[in-house]
């Protein structure tokens, strides 16, 4: 099998999430990706678990498949070595921001300069021009909060919804692994450098653009609904019996109520005036939806699984990580990869979102170590043993 991305070296000078999560997804890819950390690391290492605990789970999933060293860009003596990497790299990924480009010699034309036909790639919180250009982002701020998707989840009236970390960098980051992969190919049509960009803000904007392009149509915000009154049964979550969840979605033309309100036992409710049609079911939804909850909490969850199936509903579980984890479709899908080689200990971790038949797509291995590969990486640049004792000795590199 031949890996995509085979023959394509990916210079990254990234922290935290959305960027190195786009090159790890490279370098699952086949790429050759070295990352570049600051003397003191990545402030992603050891973030999660603490300093000494085992494979670190965030990094390790973000920087999987990756050769690294260590560089002081605050001397000159790192920006050349640096330069000098990216003079044969054909992706340079980085997610500094725009001023800290600028200070670091690491724009599109400084790299441009020392590799003409490049794809230099930024990630940012809201993009390179504007009022918010230099402001300092994560996902939970520039994507979830700014980027509207926060206050869309919420339920009227009430704080805006808390979400996990990594979300929106992790989406963000198969936004960037796509445009890096389409200016890859503008670059072999052309063969001129290319420049990409991706804000977090504006990803965020794609994630709830059918949202979005209502209220670009209306100028009206999308309506927001308590749980309790839920405009149809048939979208909604219900509590079982064990304090588990499930989810609901049938959201037509066809009209399932008649099948779902037999799956509940009460087959009454397909003739009844109160919830005949999507219309009254809307009118009486506070009634309807407590009649619903009363049915569920009659019966566990595994219990409402088999019912559901029956009656050819559309549901699913609402599953904790651990279910998650341990369940056999997720095997069946590839989504954990068993990495055996980490020092501490074989570990599983996530596997990129898509497959490519008989293509060699996958986990290369663990994170590096800080600095690990710096003097593999140099003497591949033409450093001699000497040329990298002295950059070593005088604090430039790991």
């Amino acid at each position: 099998m031949v890996a995509p991305l085979t023959g394509v070296r990916v210079l990254e000078v990234a922290n935290m999430i959305a960027a190195p999560g786009a090159a790890a997804m490279m370098a699952d890819l086949g790429a050759d990706v070295i990352k570049v950390e600051p003397l003191s690391g990545d402030i992603l290492r050891e973030l999660v678990l603490g300093p000494g605990v085992g494979p670190d789970p965030w990094f390790e999933l973000d920087n999987r498949g990756k050769r690294g060293l260590a560089v002081d860009l605050d001397r000159p003596e790192g920006t050349a070595v640096v330069h000098d990497l990216a003079a044969t790299a054909d992706v340079f990924i980085t997610n500094l921001t725009a001023e800290r480009q600028r200070r670091f010699g690491l724009t599109a034309d400084d790299i441009h300069g020392v590799a003409p036909s490049a794809i230099h790639t930024s990630l940012t919180g809201y993009g390179t021009e504007g009022p918010d250009a230099e402001r300092l982002a994560y996902d939970m701020t520039a994507f979830f909060a700014r980027g509207g998707v926060q206050s869309l989840v919420a339920e009227p009236g009430g704080p805006p919804a808390a979400f996990r970390p990594g979300q929106g960098d992790h989406t963000s980051s198969l936004s960037l692994l796509s445009a890096v992969l389409a200016a890859l190919r503008l670059r072999d049509q052309t063969g001129e450098g290319q420049t990409v960009e991706v804000a977090l803000m504006h990803v965020a904007a794609w994630t709830i653009s059918s949202d979005l392009s209502a209220t670009l149509v209306t100028g009206a915000n999308p309506d927001l609904h308590h749980r309790h009154r839920w405009p149809s049964p048939l979208t909604c979550r219900f509590r079982c019996a064990d304090d588990r969840w499930i989810a609901l979605c049938m959201p037509g033309p066809k009209d399932f109520f008649a099948k779902f309100a037999a799956c509940l036992g009460r087959p009454e409710w397909a003739d009844d005036d109160r919830f005949n049609s999507p219309e009254t079911r809307r009118d009486n939804a506070e009634e309807l939806i407590a009649a619903c909850d009363a049915a569920f909490a009659t019966a566990t969850r595994a219990e409402w699984a088999d019912r559901l199936d029956d009656h050819g509903l559309t549901w699913a579980p609402v599953q904790t990580a651990e279910e998650l984890a341990n369940d056999p479709q997720a095997e069946a899908l590839g989504v954990l990869h068993l990495i055996a080689d980490h020092p501490d200990g074989p570990f599983f971790t996530v596997t990129a979102p898509f497959t490519i038949r008989d293509a060699d797509v996958g986990v290369r291995g663990r994170a590096p170590e800080l600095g690990e590969h710096g003097q593999q990486v140099l003497a591949e640049a033409g450093y001699d043993a000497d040329l990298i004792a002295a950059l070593v000795d005088g604090g430039v590199i790991a």
